[in-house]
């Protein structure tokens, strides 16, 4: 992505605010075990969390954007992750491995990468927080090749947010990366907070370490192990990038033992 420099003066921290006033005050399916009292489709896109897949869980990802990041043409771009999770980050660690692909058109699959991470829980009770290491762009072939291997690392934390009556999950998440920044070839930081509205709606606004992502996750009754979100990237045009991107999430609990 072709980034530049946020306007000097942008308070990051007000969209924050603004998120949770307007409520009262992530792939969703991997919230790393957390049981809200009522459960809500919880959510936080845009930036990668310290969540992971559960034991058992394979899942695909097909994405499909407006506009392809860092082009002021209005080519649209797509990618599709494969993956699984293995182990527990409750009990010991839990481990996510997924292969992404970046060319869907053409020669479908000739460029892409490997990814891993492990997450594991550091603190329980009312407030689960977990942290989480990831390292992306490993095997990397086709288009890819030439990018860097990334390592990330983690902080999210999950409560509850109680109004009228009902009970609201919400996350927030922070976490520093090798490749955030100026194109993705800079060290940076990023932070994001997520809410279930609904059983079938979740929001969240993230800082990608550059500029906002405004996302919405949603769930369709009969349709349980598909999910749907969309994304509005650079939502506030700092980087003259904005664009939105669609995904569809398919997914299969207890896929193998063990």
């Amino acid at each position: 992505m072709n980034r530049q420099t946020a306007p000097a003066g942008r308070n990051i921290v007000a969209p924050f605010l603004v998120l949770l006033l307007c409520t009262g005050g992530a792939l969703a399916q991997d919230q790393a075990g957390y049981s809200p009292a009522t459960p809500k489709n919880l959510t936080l896109l845009g930036i990668p969390s310290a969540t992971a897949a559960p034991h058992g869980l394979v899942f695909a990802s097909l994405s499909g954007s407006t506009r392809r990041a860092g082009s002021s043409s209005g080519s649209v771009d797509g990618s599709l992750a494969l993956g699984f999770g293995l182990g527990s980050a409750e009990d010991g660690i839990g481990f996510q491995f997924i292969v992404q692909t970046t060319s869907l058109t053409n020669d479908f699959g000739d460029s892409g990468y490997l990814g891993v991470k492990a997450v594991r829980r550091i603190a329980s009770g009312r407030v689960p927080t977990y942290v989480g290491l990831s390292v992306d762009q490993i095997g990397s072939w086709g288009d890819a090749s030439g990018v860097d291997t990334r390592a990330t690392v983690m902080l999210t934390s999950f409560t509850q947010l109680a109004m009228a009556g009902d009970v609201y999950p919400v996350m927030f998440t922070i976490g520093a990366g090798s490749h955030v920044r100026n194109n993705d070839t800079d060290p940076g930081l990023f932070a994001g907070a997520g809410i279930g509205l609904t059983k079938n709606v979740g929001a969240s606004l993230a800082w990608n370490g550059e500029n906002f992502d405004l996302g919405t996750s949603f769930k369709i009754d009969g349709l349980d192990n598909f999910g749907f979100t969309a994304t509005a990237n650079d939502v506030f045009n700092d980087d003259a990038s904005r664009r939105v991107t669609f995904t569809v999430n398919w997914f299969l609990r207890d896929a193998f033992g063990g």
